[in-house]
């Protein structure tokens, strides 16, 4: 690779106007110092506060859920930045525990959208904290990378077993096993006052020619593990905190490594669902089964598992 619904849950939710909007994925460079101008390893850092809400708010999640499901939405947005991408990059996990499904994608100019399927009724019987691990809700299973560019170029996914016990572990392992791309992730998700932070803070070394076993000549090993030790002590009220700036947090972490920051892109909730979406995936349907698709009062309802929308259409597609 080339870098750079389950309706027992559906409730309507105000979205929240009083959030900060500030949900950025901040891309930088670490030279080794501030006289180098090489990059020597990528990073990203991300914190989402308003979309990753608003999105929550939407269904009517357990909290365990809820916080799993923030994690795949700041980590898929930092995907979104990493790859040279003009399209969709999608994180999907599939399960056989109680969360059958996490879905997150975010488009290249940083709409992202995302939902969890569950057994709500296993759920309830479960006993949770918001701290509760992937493998305990999601038991076995895998998480599929999707890369869907527009245009031409061809579709990519990459799969992994589901290993860990955060989605993080299991995107670094992907990271390790099918690219061969050392990657750290540093993920921190928290319900505050009625809404939800999420935040992350990942550096991965920019592969070159030559290197050990590991793919790392000593001196890049010691300098990879001082990067990691510079990261990992990051703490959560920095990481979380709405009022700090990231670039400001990037150089308290990083001054002495030569941390290089590039410009900032906004994470926005946004669905891409339609009218003519739905209409086009009705009109799919084999004739004979819309039919059976009909409510009592003859229409065809239909819910975007993404944004809640509730879409009518009469008996022959017409949207009322």
């Amino acid at each position: 690779m080339d870098f750079s619904n389950d309706t027992g849950f559906l409730k309507t939710t105000t979205l929240r106007s009083d959030l900060p909007s500030n949900s950025f994925v901040v891309p930088f460079y670490l030279t080794g110092s501030p006289a180098n101008k090489t990059p020597k390893i990528r990073g990203r850092i991300c914190r989402l506060v308003k979309p990753v809400t608003d999105i929550l708010g939407r269904h009517n999640y357990p909290d365990s859920v809820n916080s799993i499901l923030a994690e795949a939405m700041v980590v898929t947005s930092c995907l979104s930045t990493t790859f040279k991408l003009d399209g969709v990059i999608t994180l999907q996990a599939k399960g056989q525990g109680p969360l059958k499904t996490l879905f997150c994608d975010v488009s290249s100019d940083g709409h992202m959208r995302a939902y969890a399927a569950l057994e709500a009724q296993t759920l309830k019987t479960m006993p949770l904290s918001q701290e509760t691990t992937l493998p305990v809700l999601m038991g076995d299973g895998y998480m599929a990378f999707t890369i869907e560019p527009n245009g031409p170029n061809q579709r990519y996914q990459g799969i992994v077993d589901l290993s860990g016990k955060t989605v993080s572990d299991a995107v670094i392992s992907w990271f390790k096993n099918s690219e061969q791309v050392h990657t750290q992730f540093i993920t921190m998700t928290e319900k505050r006052d009625g809404f939800w932070v999420a935040a992350t803070l990942m550096i991965q070394k920019i592969a070159d020619e030559g290197g050990s076993e590991d793919g790392l000549l000593s001196d890049e090993r010691a300098f990879w593990q001082e990067a990691n030790i510079f990261a990992q002590s990051v703490a959560s009220e920095e990481l979380l905190d709405p009022k700090l700036e990231l670039e400001t947090l990037l150089f308290r972490l990083f001054h002495e490594l030569g941390v290089y920051i590039q410009p900032p892109r906004a994470i926005i909730d946004k669905c891409r669902c339609s009218n003519d979406k739905v209409e086009t995936m009705l009109r799919s349907i084999n004739k004979d089964e819309l039919p059976n698709l009909v409510d009592e009062n003859g229409e065809l309802v239909v819910d975007c598992e993404f944004c809640k929308k509730r879409r009518v259409f009469s008996a022959d597609l017409k949207i009322h």
